[in-house]
Parts: C-alpha cells; structure tokens; sequence
C-alpha cells in the first residue's frame, strides 16, 4: 500500500495552492479558487491542458479552517 499524500496535502496539486496562495480562512480559499480559474481561463487551450487544476482538493483546503474553528 502506497501514501499518494504530498506534504500532508491530498497531492502536489491541493498543496501548491496551500503555498503560493497562504490561504487563512475559508474567504481565501474562494478567492484562490476564483484566481485559479481566472487565470486558466485567459490561457490559450494548449496551456490549460499542461495544468491539473481538477486535482486540486479545494474540499480539503477548507476542510482545514472549519476544523480550526472547531477547537
């Protein structure tokens, strides 16, 4: 059995959005999401195809602040 994780996150994917991005609430992860599509959109075809923007686990982004205010 394998651990498919990177850095704790679902996949490098999910965990690249944690870093370049920094998210702190649930409001930055919207606004990461919306940045993402933004951008993918204005990219000719052939780029968006070199991105794996589907694999982003957007759940588990926030996922990790209702836990936080849980506590």
């Amino acid at each position: 059995m394998s651990d498919n994780t990177y850095n704790g996150w679902t996949n490098r994917a999910t965990w690249l959005v944690n870093v370049w991005f920094n998210p702190e609430s649930i409001a930055d992860v919207d606004a990461a999401k919306e940045a993402i599509e933004e951008a993918a959109d204005a990219m000719p075809d052939f780029m968006r195809d070199f991105l794996c923007t589907d694999e982003i686990n957007w759940d588990e982004l926030s996922e990790h602040f209702e836990e936080e205010t849980e506590e």
